[in-house]
């Protein structure tokens, strides 16, 4: 029996990273391609690559993403490039007949001021988040036209919207990460210059679902292995948890003995946000890492990386 070929769009990301080693272990044929070697917004270069490689199965795991800084900055970048990543590649799905395609979406999709805990059905409901507006907006054009083609067209094309993600190969930048990775940053240098006090942008009272990207991983596998009616689908913990107890246990976790500032001035976002994850867990998927765990393992994998750059430094 012939191995199926998977393409994962996106796979030197944290998701496709995570997503990758997963398949490869559950006896996939994984397709290599880096980001530099396909453009994904060239529609041209995506159908010449789909036409020679013809993947059974594709995973849209590629996006611009970033914080709510970077995402206020660049609002146009944002539905621009989300916007042809995702149409070229349920384009070219749909032309070179792939068998199963499995759209990511984001969980700011949402409206801003929906119920709590997200359902579902509450998409398109009222006024999206003002900082990720673009971003939202290209995902929910994606899930829509994955929609529209399952129901008009019979195509096996779903799409998962995940909490807010962590985890390792995440991007720790501060000018462009979102708030776990840059909470670690903050507060592991803060710890190495014995600076009394670490900035947290906001509140911190605003509440999120966070997610390690192996449990994502696993949902995504589950969706492979099985089909659904459902066109889109929740994945998250299912727990809700405060920016500042988030940052308390980053803190914990680095040692830092110093205290946290919470800058005001900078927005919150949305103030709650956890996904209902009712209807895939009734399917059969549940998570497995809890928040704890996965901080842990994230910042282990952090401090590794700090001392790759230092050998780095010394050879260059």
């Amino acid at each position: 029996m012939l191995k199926k070929k998977v393409y994962i769009a996106g796979q030197e990301g944290m998701v496709g990273n995570s997503l990758r080693k997963l398949l490869k272990e559950k006896r996939f044929k994984v397709l290599n391609v880096s980001r530099k070697s396909l453009d994904l917004t060239n529609m041209s270069s995506v159908y010449s690559w789909f036409k020679k490689n013809k993947p059974d199965i594709v995973i849209n795991a590629a996006a611009r993403v970033g914080g709510i800084m970077d995402n206020s900055m660049y609002i146009h970048d944002y539905l621009n490039i989300n916007m042809m990543i995702g149409f070229n590649l349920i384009n070219a799905s749909l032309k070179f007949n792939v068998k199963k395609f499995i759209n990511l979406g984001s969980a700011c999709i949402y409206p801003k001021e929906a119920k709590q805990p997200i359902k579902e059905n509450y998409l398109l409901g009222g006024y999206l988040e003002s900082t990720n507006e673009g971003y939202a907006l290209a995902k929910i054009a994606s899930l829509k036209y994955c929609s529209y083609l399952k129901n008009k067209k019979k195509k096996n094309f779903i799409s998962l919207q995940p909490a807010n993600l962590y985890g390792v190969n995440d991007n720790y930048d501060l000018k462009s990460s979102h708030v776990i990775p840059a909470l670690f940053n903050k507060f592991h240098n803060a710890k190495i210059k014995n600076l009394k006090t670490v900035e947290v942008w906001g509140s911190g009272l605003c509440t999120r679902d966070f997610l390690y990207v192996d449990d994502l991983a696993n949902a995504i596998n589950f969706c492979i292995n099985n089909n659904f009616k459902e066109d889109f689908l929740n994945v998250g913990s299912g727990k809700e948890i405060s920016i500042k107890k988030i940052a308390t246990m980053v803190k914990n976790i680095t040692a830092f003995k110093g205290k946290i500032f919470y800058n005001k001035s900078y927005p919150d976002g949305t103030p709650r946000r956890v996904l209902d994850i009712t209807k895939i867990k009734k399917l059969g998927w549940k998570p497995k890492i809890n928040i704890n765990t996965g901080l842990k393992i994230y910042y282990e994998w952090y401090l590794n990386q700090l001392k790759k750059s230092k050998i780095k430094k010394k050879l260059a």
